[in-house]
Order: C-alpha cells, then structure tokens, then sequence
C-alpha cells in the first residue's frame, strides 16, 4: 500500500491564513508603535536662523593702511571671528577683526541681546587690530584687548564697560616693560576676578632663543583700578605651547546658559548655538562671513 498523504482542506487553509494575517497585523502593530516611541524619545530639531547684522555707520579712516581700500571696495571684505563671550540667555558678543587678504582693516566687537536673533556693532573700531580677548567680571563689568596685526603683532589698546557691553571706552594703550617693548609680546590671556582687579599674561621669546628653542618668557601684568594702570608681577620662563585656534569655542553666561562659537576657515559661515533649557534643544543661528566695504564702512546685512 501506499502511504497516506496529507490533503490540506479547504477549511484547513482558512485557518492558516487568518492565523497569518493575525501574525502579519501583529508585526505592523509592532512596527508602529516603535516608531512612535521612537519619534516620542527624539528631542526636537535644532531651530536655525540666519540673524541680521548691524555695522556702525560711521566712516572709518584707514590711515596709514589706506592701501587696503582699494582691495576691500572691489571685493568686501571678511568677518575673522575670534571668540564668544556670553552673558546670559540673551547677551553675548562675538569678537575679532574685519580684513582683506592682505591683512586686518580694524577690530570688531558684535553684541546680541535677544538670544542670537540679530547682532550689532557696539565699540569703535581700532585701527589695523584684532579683539583678541574679552573678560567680564560680572555682567555689567568688561574688558576688550585689542592688538595690532598688520604685519605681526604689535601695540595693544584697553576698552572697558560698566554697562553691560552697551558703550565702551578706551582705558590705556600698554608700555613696553623693562627689556621687553610691548610689541614684542602677545598677550595669551586676559581675566578680572572683580571690577577692580585683573591680570594680563604676556608671551615673549627668550633672550637665549635658537631655531630648537622652545621656551618663552612669560609676564604677568596686573591692575587693581580696573585696567587703568598695570605693573608686572611676575617673569617667569615656560615651554612653548603651540599656538592653536581651535574650531569651535564653548562659553556658559552668568546663568549658566551654554553657549558655543563654530568658526571655520575664511570663505565659511559663522555658526553660533545656544542652548534652551526650556526647549530642552539648541538654536542654531548661521551668520555670514563675507560683506561689502564701500568708502570706510562695513554694509549691514539685510
């Protein structure tokens, strides 16, 4: 005899299939819901903006590096942004120069008092210079250091402001100290401990500097008039750090809210994020680099 086959009957089939929908309905179920979990977990997209920028209107004399000029009137000319200082969720400053390819035209000191959304020029330029630190003892007590870079470092100019960053004037241009003339020196850091006191650190290269030195003399300036006068305090001599901007700065305001400063290579955008405790997510605000330069001024953007 041969063996008994299995016959599948028609309501043998029935069965199947509503047994395999029920399990193809479970999985699509499943598959849903997991999205959905997933979608519930995510923090929500960081909110961009393209904020709106305000230059002085004054014209600006370019004097002695008038040759500029001409380069920046055809071409515009580029925001070198060195650093963010944040005060709180809604003020903060951006700081550096404005130049060409030949170099810096003047300083550049932008303020934000709404989160980031619009930005405005608040200090007086300085000639041929860079911002290249700002300090805030509390939030209405600050501190910019300019240094001249056309050609090298050179002289450095002090601004202060008692008001928060709104008006700035200048406090003192520095002297060279004995052995060493300012324009020698770079200033690596800057900091107020109060409204009085700060200290200022200055590089020089060793007297016994060769090719394989990697040493350096350091000063200490230190001022306990908030800025107006300073006196060295100390002189020591260090290894050589190599000198790095680094591609995104972090700072936290007063409030401790975070923000942070990425600056690429000249020809990119500036982006800066501040994060929102309340949202819960950071804003993102995407700033240009490059503008237009005619007679003296810097062109706002739109």
């Amino acid at each position: 005899m041969y063996p008994r086959t299995h016959n599948c009957t028609p309501k043998d089939k029935e069965v199947r299939l509503s047994s395999k929908k029920q399990s193809l309905t479970f999985c699509a179920a499943a598959i849903a819901l997991l999205a959905l979990t997933s979608a519930a977990c995510k923090r929500p997209p960081p909110e961009s903006s393209a904020p709106a920028i305000e230059f002085l209107t004054d014209s600006f004399d370019l004097g002695d590096i008038g040759w500029m000029s001409e380069q920046a009137d055809e071409n515009g000319v580029d925001l070198d942004v060195r650093g963010l200082c944040a005060i709180d969720r809604n003020v903060a400053f951006l700081f550096g120069g404005v130049g060409v390819a030949a170099g810096t035209i003047r300083s550049l000191l932008l303020r934000t008092v709404d989160g980031g959304n619009s930005w405005h020029e608040v200090m007086s330029p300085v000639l041929g210079s860079e911002l290249i630190h700002i300090a805030f003892s509390d939030p209405q007590h600050g501190w910019a250091l300019a240094l001249w870079s056309v050609e090298g470092p050179g002289a450095m100019l002090l601004s202060g402001s008692t008001d928060g960053g709104k008006t700035w004037r200048q406090l003192t241009g520095f002297q060279g100290s004995q052995g060493h003339p300012i324009p020698d020196g770079f200033p690596l850091s800057m900091s107020f401990t109060s409204a009085l006191k700060g200290e200022i650190e200055l590089a020089h290269e060793s007297e016994s500097a060769s090719m394989d030195d990697t040493r350096e003399e350091v000063e200490t300036l230190a001022s306990d008039d908030g800025g107006v006068t300073w006196s060295m305090v100390r002189r020591e001599t260090r290894e050589r750090l190599p000198l790095e901007i680094p591609a995104v700065h972090y700072d936290c305001g007063f409030d401790n809210t975070d923000w942070e400063l990425h600056a690429p290579a000249v020809g990119n955008s500036i982006t800066v994020r501040r994060f929102d405790r309340e949202q819960d997510h950071w804003r993102v605000m995407t700033l240009p680099r490059h503008f237009q330069y005619k007679r003296g001024r810097v062109l706002s953007s739109p």
